[in-house]
């Protein structure tokens, strides 16, 4: 089978080889060999059985007269029917290129989105009361092995907008781009409209997401709102250690400490966590 680029190159070099036809009549050898040439070159590039082949066919390149007579002189009628075919099959030649080109645009564009972009940064959304819950969502991250740069969080100096920068451009490009998106759930997160937003920008760009629930909130507060199937609540030990394979796996990292110095730095922040949501 034919890759795209060499059809486009076989009809092409029949576009080329028009230029050898000066002499406007069907039966000049110029022009038979060069029809010649469209034919076996139809018939590789479409197929006999084709549109284009049967279109081919159906050019006459000369004045079909129902009737002949001894005297009659067709001459300018032949001279019409070869430069009207000749022109169609031209165009149809010309027509035919651009259809495959962009039939080859198209499947690269295909073949392009098919391919999954890495993650390469987490989005916290959250409301800005639960700031202590936040900070500590930080401290798990860093733990399991993200550098600050990969984290984006509105509350904290240098996670999150730079000094001058618009706020809301800030979020909707983080939100554009190959983001992991943690949503804090909180009571204070569905009482904030810019929580909100953010979360239905994350459906429409159909983003990754882990809805961490911060008690009192309970799985049944949210139940229908959005997928829990990642889901979990902060405060849960093992559930933590699931959401520490899940970061590893995403962002490709090696783990850097023992699993027991892990659960050591994961249960005091576990502890810190305790106190804020008992506060």
């Amino acid at each position: 089978m034919l890759s795209s680029s060499e059809k486009i190159r076989l009809l092409n070099k029949l576009l080329e080889r028009s230029s050898n036809v000066t002499v406007e009549n069907c039966d000049d050898t110029n022009f038979k060999t060069w029809r010649n040439l469209v034919e076996r070159t139809f018939i590789k590039v479409f197929g006999k059985e084709s549109a284009e082949f049967r279109h081919f066919n159906d050019l006459n390149f000369f004045y079909p007269a129902m009737v002949h007579f001894v005297d009659s002189d067709y001459t300018l009628e032949h001279l019409r029917c070869f430069r009207e075919d000749f022109s169609i099959l031209k165009s149809s030649i010309e027509q035919y290129i651009e259809e495959i080109e962009e039939q080859e645009t198209e499947a690269l564009e295909l073949v392009e989105e098919s391919i999954e972009k890495p993650i390469t940064k987490v989005f916290i959304s959250h409301a800005s009361k639960d700031s202590d819950i936040v900070e500590e969502m930080i401290e798990i991250l860093e733990s399991i092995g993200l550098d600050s740069h990969q984290i984006f969080c509105t509350s904290f100096e240098g996670y999150g907008i730079e000094l001058g920068e618009n706020f809301l451009d800030s979020i909707k490009d983080e939100l554009s781009s190959d983001s992991l998106v943690i949503f804090i759930l909180s009571k204070s997160f569905y009482e904030s409209p810019v929580c909100l937003c953010e979360m239905g920008a994350t459906w429409v760009l159909a983003k990754e997401h882990i809805p961490v629930l911060v008690p009192p909130l309970d799985y049944a507060d949210v139940k229908g709102v959005i997928p829990l199937s990642q889901g979990f609540k902060i405060n849960e030990p093992l559930k933590l250690n699931l959401f520490k394979e899940k970061i590893e796996k995403v962002f490709s990292l090696k783990s850097t400490v023992s699993m027991s110095t892990w659960e050591r730095k994961r249960d005091r922040i576990l502890s810190r966590i305790e106190k804020s949501i008992g506060q």
